[in-house]
């Protein structure tokens, strides 16, 4: 059995570039320091003593400034190359976290966290561009996985330790995520060498011709963009709303909230290059990514059921970590499908937006919604929005098989 489960996950991890480990390596490193993010809410909510849709509006600020930062993040990336836009992003990101520690009114914090996630934010086109570019047609989806479990892997650690220093004081929640961005910049320019004079086009040859050349004349592109950012949207409240529901309606502690946060990150880096490998030859994309929308859906119907049971709650992780293990990686494996290597900078800046546009809309009306009608009601919200994703997911399936 030992041996079985050793040369099942050797072949689910066998012919990856070494390019793509030190990307995943950055990645990891960098988000070991994911401890701002997870407790922005609770830290704005219980330590400034915001109310929840002003904590809201600042945490919307943040994914205001990611748009942008992701759309120029893309631009950027077309014209000067994934390399140096990672660095610039990390570097100056970090920096910026030891700034945001300084804000403490409602104007000042709504500026720091647009300006930081401009910032931070024009990394995800460019790391997407650079896996792309360092792995093959056969294995992107993989080496895309092999990234998601660096992050995962670090989100294991961050938000757990986010728990711990958050009982010792938040200011230290910022202080790690500034130094973890930093050092994995000075990482990137250590180990990975920049070819960056070599353009995407060039490293790149699977490009399907017949592609449209602009991802916003690719209709069935643009369909697969919306339907993402509902599920965004849905998504992102399990790690912005839900954590002030379980403080503040279930009592349960910051530690404890790090460690089931914690605990996403740690199945996902367990099971998802396995899941991955065993089921990418059974179906097509869109199907694996349907089931995942239906997936984040049930999580929040536990809530509705289960009212009031703490004991629900590591389920509930399970069955998001399920609908992201479906979901996410078979989404941006099958953008960049949709792409040439010399539109890669856009197709991956527009997905990457659709979270930056869901980081906007999911606290803001998240938290009007739990405020006005109560967390059940916003609940019930986004389990609507699941079905209607589903089977928009259905009829971009549809469409590319007709």
């Amino acid at each position: 059995m030992l041996q079985k489960t050793a040369t099942l996950y050797r072949n689910a991890y066998g012919g990856i570039s070494r390019e793509i480990w030190l990307l995943a390596f950055v990645m990891f490193i960098n988000r070991s320091g994911t401890m701002v993010i997870p407790f922005m809410s609770v830290y704005l909510t219980q330590a400034l003593h915001f109310s929840l849709p002003n904590a809201g509006l600042v945490v919307s600020c943040a994914g205001a400034g990611g748009i942008l930062g992701t759309y120029f993040g893309g631009k950027l990336t077309d014209k000067v190359g994934h390399y140096y836009v990672q660095f610039g992003s990390l570097a100056l990101g970090g920096m910026m976290f030891f700034v945001l520690m300084q804000m403490h009114t409602l104007p000042t914090l709504c500026a720091t966290t647009f300006c930081l996630s401009l910032v931070g934010e024009a990394f995800r086109p460019a790391n997407s561009t650079s896996i792309a570019f360092y792995s093959t047609p056969e294995n992107r989806t993989r080496s895309y996985a092999i990234n998601r479990l660096a992050i995962n892997l670090g989100w294991a650690i961050g938000p757990a330790l986010g728990g711990f220093f958050a009982t010792i004081g938040y200011k230290y929640l910022f202080i790690a995520d500034g130094i973890t961005n930093i050092s994995a910049a000075l990482v990137l320019v250590l180990l990975l060498k920049n070819r960056n004079k070599v353009h995407a086009s060039e490293g790149n040859t699977d490009a399907v011709i017949t592609l449209p050349q602009s991802a916003f004349r690719d209709g069935i592109y643009m369909r697969f963009l919306v339907f993402t950012i509902l599920f965004a949207i849905g998504f992102m409240q399990f790690f912005s709303i839900v954590p002030v529901f379980w403080k503040t309606q279930l009592h349960v502690s910051e530690f404890h909230i790090g460690l089931l946060l914690g605990a996403n990150g740690l199945l996902v880096a367990l099971f998802e290059m396995i899941l991955i490998y065993n089921i990418e030859p059974l179906r097509p994309k869109l199907t694996f990514i349907s089931w995942g929308i239906l997936f984040c859906g049930f999580s929040y119907l536990l809530f509705i059921v289960f009212q009031g049971f703490v004991w629900i709650l590591p389920f509930a992780v399970v069955t998001i970590t399920i609908s992201e293990m479906l979901a996410m990686p078979f989404m941006n494996s099958f953008s960049i499908e949709r792409s040439t290597p010399q539109t890669r900078g856009q197709y991956s800046a527009l997905y990457s937006m659709c979270y930056s546009i869901a980081q906007v809309a999911a606290p803001v009306l998240g938290g009007q919604i739990a405020a006005a009608y109560g967390y059940y009601v916003l609940w019930g919200v986004i389990i609507g929005f699941m079905l209607v994703a589903f089977v928009g997911f259905r009829w971009v399936k549809f469409l590319t098989e007709k």
